[in-house]
């Protein structure tokens, strides 16, 4: 059912934490008008259609009562032309980003959209490493976003990430205590997952095919939150310049891969995780130590991984697409400044660089 243009001004606002007064001011009229639209006692002039699209920032058919609709083929074209945009890393970003900003001045709580768009706006703020002012300009849109995934997403796994970007964001933003807040809302247990339930149910069925790989699913789940917390033990350690400490961390994950991992045929890599390249990660380690002899045998590891075994994931998740890009990034890396020069980096680059598209 469509909202009233009244509803649809009142929903719009208090989503973009503006107070009556505040939208008065940007309009240039008085609250008393606002709250006489939002109570419909009274309508909008013309004339003040257009400025209202433009503080709230959607197109003005959403004024006239589309706010709270969607059509779901066309909410499905703008998600599928923006993830088409993944081969030119970070400019590719920032675009899907655009794309999924102007999908959702039509469709502006669209929960798909917001999530998407929540997804990419992360990315840019926070993972790829954008100049601190166009993070800055992305952070507050993220965190609206956010809560209104949070509030309206009737999908758990949407609601947690939500707050796990917000754990995330807040803290790199310096806003310690709405990261907390979100912490909080996660469950202390692990064993409190979709694959752990659905392995009860199909063993009370007596389908054990099905419990089984339920529970290969539950376990790789675990491996992969397990590495990305020795992955940021070892990153710990390294910042507190205890590097054998890193160093063995680091290690402890690929001795794991190599014991478990018969998986590895069917799964993007597990050594790459939230805070990068674990293979990167050790030859960063290196660098500060001074050894950069051990630094460029570890990316040549990495080279020769993501050259000769990532291409074999191609339409397995998307591993297989973007790798030169990725792997272009990962080497332009500022942490491998000093070592740019050496002869054994330059045919690195030059592997990267030769790689098909």
């Amino acid at each position: 059912m469509s909202l009233s243009m009244g509803q649809t001004i009142k929903k719009l606002r208090k989503e973009r934490n503006l107070t009556q007064e505040e939208l008065a001011e940007q309009l240039n009229v008085t609250f008393q008008a606002i709250s006489k639209w939002e109570n419909e006692t009274g309508m909008p002039d013309i004339s003040q259609i257009v400025p209202l699209a433009s503080v709230f920032g959607v197109s003005t058919d959403v004024l006239f009562g589309t706010f709270g609709t969607s059509d779901e083929e066309e909410v499905k074209k703008i998600l599928d032309s923006a993830y088409r945009l993944n081969e030119n890393g970070e400019a590719d970003v920032k675009r899907r980003y655009a794309e999924l900003q102007d999908g959702l001045k039509k469709y502006p709580n669209n929960i798909w959209l917001l999530f998407n768009c929540l997804e990419s706006g992360n990315a840019l703020c926070y993972h790829s490493g954008y100049d601190k002012q166009h993070g800055e300009e992305i952070y507050p849109e993220c965190v609206r976003m956010a809560n209104l995934v949070i509030t309206y997403s009737k999908e758990i796994n949407d609601v947690l990430r939500a707050h796990m970007i917000m754990v995330i964001l807040h803290s790199a933003y310096g806003n310690k205590g709405k990261a907390w807040e979100h912490a909080k809302n996660f469950p202390e247990r692990v064993d409190m997952s979709a694959h752990v339930m659905s392995a009860y149910i199909a063993h009370d069925e007596k389908n054990y095919a099905d419990e089984a790989e339920y529970c290969k699913r539950d376990i790789l789940l675990h491996y992969e939150a397990m590495f990305c917390s020795i992955a940021q033990l070892g990153e710990a350690y390294r910042l507190m310049g205890k590097y054998d400490d890193a160093l063995k961390q680091f290690d402890m994950i690929f001795d794991i891969i190599s014991v478990i991992c018969t998986y590895e045929a069917v799964i993007p890599p597990l050594h790459y995780r939230e805070r990068g390249d674990v293979h990167a990660l050790i030859a960063h380690t290196y660098i500060e130590m001074g050894d950069n002899e051990k630094a460029l045998a570890r990316l040549e590891k990495m080279v020769d991984y993501d050259t000769t075994v990532l291409p074999q994931f191609k339409n397995k998740g998307g591993w297989g697409e973007g790798i030169k890009q990725r792997l272009l990034k990962k080497m332009n890396a500022e942490k491998f400044e000093s070592i740019k020069n050496d002869e054994r980096f330059i045919v690195l680059m030059n592997r990267a660089a030769a790689m098909d598209d």
